[in-house]
């Protein structure tokens, strides 16, 4: 747990040392803050979880690649699907989800349910193309619902990422 508690504390001190570098705009884009937290939770599960463990060395390759972020495409995207698989592992398997996150997936699955919703009923049975919209959009606001509520359980219950 020493081991894991000092790499925490040199990669969070070297990250909040690279911030200055970074307008808020690009601390947004870059989800500095997201990664900080996810560091964390590593930090917190790497003992238990060999994947969490090897999230350590992804992390600090991130970290040490700071200074290329503004000028290279491919280091920003690859740390977005760093950071995209690592909370992807925290949700799937320690039920930890970041802000938002049941928001956004049910409100996707409600676009695909509301769009089937309006074809079926709107354009094959009732012949009339008003119908997909509305159906559209009240499978949307009811994803968005559900999903706003299983956030709330989650930060109820602690487990923010």
């Amino acid at each position: 747990m020493y081991k894991d508690e000092m790499w925490y504390r040199k990669l969070a001190r070297n990250i909040e040392e690279s911030r200055p570098n970074f307008t808020d705009k690009q601390q947004r884009a870059y989800q500095i803050d997201l990664m900080l937290r996810v560091a964390l939770r590593v930090k917190e599960t790497s003992d238990t979880c060999e994947t969490c463990r090897s999230f350590q060395h992804t992390l600090n390759r991130m970290e040490e690649e700071f200074p290329e972020l503004p000028g290279s495409k491919a280091q920003r995207q690859y740390q977005a699907q760093q950071l995209r698989l690592m909370t992807d592992h925290f949700v799937k398997a320690h039920q930890l989800a970041p802000p938002g996150y049941y928001t956004r997936l049910y409100a996707r699955y409600g676009l695909v349910a509301g769009l089937l919703l309006g074809v079926v009923v709107g354009l094959l049975a009732l012949n009339n193309g008003l119908y997909l919209p509305l159906a559209v959009i009240a499978g949307v606001g009811m994803g968005a619902a559900y999903g706003a509520s299983e956030d709330a359980n989650v930060k109820r219950n602690r487990r923010t990422l």
